[in-house]
């Protein structure tokens, strides 16, 4: 019988069919992977799903950047008077510039290896100078509108094996949605107008809830970015949406200002004294912050959003450079917070790597070694006082962000001898980039209010 069935005797038309189907596709596929594993075989010898594509960061109409389904991206741009072109970006990207060849009309292209998925900053070097891509929305980071690229994860591209891809995390979902808007108010601290962005949740505006009040979550951006980062390169709403459609989070209202603030040079609104904790002050850039969110941010969002107006129902978390904002408000004002939030917190890296003797501090700021018995006011001191009331501290770093892992993991060991409660997690293979954010949203986000 066995003999017989393994010739196709005896054995159904239909179950014949489904094996020739299985070793037709079988087979299909191999010979795809053999062709994309070929070197000199060309973007246009392959079948459509192995071709590139240009990327959904592009301005529309655009063709380049192109993106491949395992995380290759090609670059174009023409400029025939160039004599060296290089194409820069993010960690993720690439830690060193790429060389790009020129063709015969002045078009300058390079494919990248595979890039880690996600958000990704770049620009090319046109002789020296750095220039945007004409082809590329563009973000505001490095100080300025800087072009932007979306790597997919391929596990969500479909190939032969996933007929339709599913979005990640932090890409749009089917179900309800929240609001992201923008408030603009007149700041007296500053002297300036500012503008903050409000995500309402899903439901917020409906007449069900007209009566319903939300805990507050303060999400602030890194160095050289603006209150746009979360919205834009960070896809907050997108991330909050899912998690609370799921109910894996509780329906929240997430605030995000600029962290950029400086005292208006008017008279009544010089700072005081700085205070004697270093890790209580703020960069030169950033000095007024502080009041400007205790003061001016809190009461607005509290007289202008139906929130809970509480130090219970307040968190604050930040990147970056707002990671150590995030850490000084807080920690200075346990009154007004009891939820504290560090991704990729630049505090413990400054802490660690003090400049050279004459050299400039990074942003002009230096801190001393971290030590939990008499930073941040010795507000660690207690330990058994400091866990009753504060009800998260939660420390977040990409594995591949060295600096930051590791001056994160000593300052974590010293907390844990101490006796300090928090949370500690390594977002795995992804280095100081957005990524690694957005993780850090979904994995923290969930955590808070629940007490």
């Amino acid at each position: 019988m066995a003999a017989r069935l393994s010739r196709g005797h005896d054995m159904p038309p239909c179950t014949r069919a489904v094996l020739r189907a299985l070793s037709a596709s079988l087979f299909a596929i191999f010979s795809l992977v053999a062709q994309c594993f070929a070197a000199d075989r060309a973007d246009e010898a392959l079948p459509d799903i192995y071709r590139s594509v240009p990327a959904s960061s592009n301005v529309p109409g655009a063709q380049y950047p192109r993106l491949y389904a395992d995380g290759r991206a090609s670059f174009r741009l023409e400029f025939p008077s160039a004599k060296v072109v290089q194409l820069a970006g993010g960690q993720g990207l690439g830690r060193e510039p790429f060389a790009m060849s020129r063709d015969s009309d002045g078009v300058w292209s390079v494919t990248i290896p595979p890039a880690t998925v996600g958000f990704h900053y770049y620009w090319f070097i046109v002789d020296g100078t750095p220039v945007n891509d004409p082809g590329s929305e563009t973000y505001f980071g490095y100080g300025k509108p800087t072009s932007g690229i979306e790597v997919p994860d391929p596990f969500f591209v479909s190939s032969l094996l996933i007929s339709s891809p599913r979005p990640a995390f932090y890409d749009p979902q089917d179900g309800a949605h929240g609001r992201l808007e923008a408030n603009w108010y007149f700041s007296r601290i500053t002297g300036r107008w500012r503008r903050c962005f409000v995500y309402t949740p899903p439901g917020y505006g409906d007449a069900a809830n007209a009566h319903t009040r939300y805990p507050v979550l303060l999400l602030q951006h890194g160095a050289g970015e603006d209150e746009t980062g979360w919205g834009k390169q960070g896809r907050v709403n997108f991330i909050m949406d899912k998690l609370i459609d799921a109910g894996t989070a509780q329906p929240m209202i997430v605030v995000m200002d600029n962290d950029y603030a400086t005292f208006a040079s008017t008279p009544g609104t010089a700072p005081a004294s700085p205070p004697d904790d270093p890790y209580f002050r703020m960069p030169p850039a950033l000095d007024a912050f502080e009041p400007v969110v205790l003061d001016e941010l809190i009461p607005m969002i509290d007289a202008g959003y139906r929130t809970i107006a509480d130090r219970d129902h307040r968190a604050v978390a930040g990147l970056s450079l707002g990671g150590l904002e995030a850490m000084a408000v807080a920690l200075g004002h346990l009154d007004e917070f009891a939820y504290i939030g560090s991704f990729s917190g630049a505090q413990f890296v400054i802490a660690a790597h003090p400049p050279a003797p004459g050299a400039s501090p990074p942003l002009g700021f230096r801190l001393p070694p971290f030590d939990p018995a008499t930073s941040y006011g010795k507000v660690f001191a207690n330990a058994a006082e400091f866990n009753a009331r504060v009800h998260l501290l939660w420390f977040g770093a990409g594995t591949a962000e060295v600096d930051f892992n590791a001056t994160l993991r000593s300052a974590a060991r010293q907390l844990r001898a101490h006796g300090i409660r928090f949370t500690l997690y390594e977002s795995p293979g992804t280095a100081h980039e957005w990524l690694t954010w957005r993780r850090d949203l979904e994995e923290f986000a969930p955590l808070l209010f629940r007490n």
